[in-house]
């Protein structure tokens, strides 16, 4: 690999809409560059309902990893999950279940998370605290996450031993994917 190559990796994030939210993308991005790695994004004014999911697809298509940042996007002061719902065995998870105060990230986090592990690509879940934990921001095997970060102090995730060797394995993991798919051979 040159010097002046770079490994595409697509990120994921809802529009930032406070200054703590893009200087952490900052950051991340000075992070990847570290290891030759450059984000792409799809931005909130290409979204267009009957084009985005294809075009979306080929973006991700020439990533060899996805991050997905969960800022908070939505705020519910009072809100409910399954409302009216009761414990049902014939059912999963049927209780009703209060909702209120917590925070959700954009729904294109999920979208744009799940494609990117359709098309096999590592996946690095970066949370903010607060943010509801379902959906792709939930994690599990498939993926590494990163403890979550404080948005009013950003610069202790940054220096946090912890979250670096995080993200270190999760480049390890674009690292060989992209290896991988573009070893040469003799």
């Amino acid at each position: 690999m040159r010097d002046d190559d770079k490994i595409l990796v697509f990120l994921s994030r809802p529009n930032p809409y406070i200054d703590n939210q893009q200087i952490f993308i900052e950051k991340l991005r000075d992070k990847l560059k570290e290891s030759c790695l450059e984000t792409i994004t799809l931005q909130a004014d290409n979204y267009d309902l009957t084009e985005s999911i294809n075009y979306l697809k080929g973006m991700i298509r020439q990533c060899y990893g996805i991050i997905v940042v969960g800022f908070k996007q939505i705020y519910i002061e009072k809100g409910f999950k399954k409302k009216g719902g009761i414990e049902q065995p014939e059912f999963f998870d049927s209780k009703e279940v209060d909702v209120s105060g917590q925070s959700l990230t954009s729904p294109f986090c999920h979208i744009e998370g799940t494609i990117g592990l359709l098309n096999d690509l590592p996946l690095l879940i970066m949370n903010e605290k607060g943010v509801r934990e379902e959906g792709i921001i939930r994690g599990g095997r498939f993926c590494v996450k990163t403890c979550d970060f404080d948005i009013s102090h950003i610069n202790e995730f940054w220096e946090d031993v912890t979250v670096s060797r995080q993200i270190s394995v999760w480049i390890g993991k674009v690292m060989d994917y992209y290896l991988f798919l573009n070893i040469k051979r003799s």
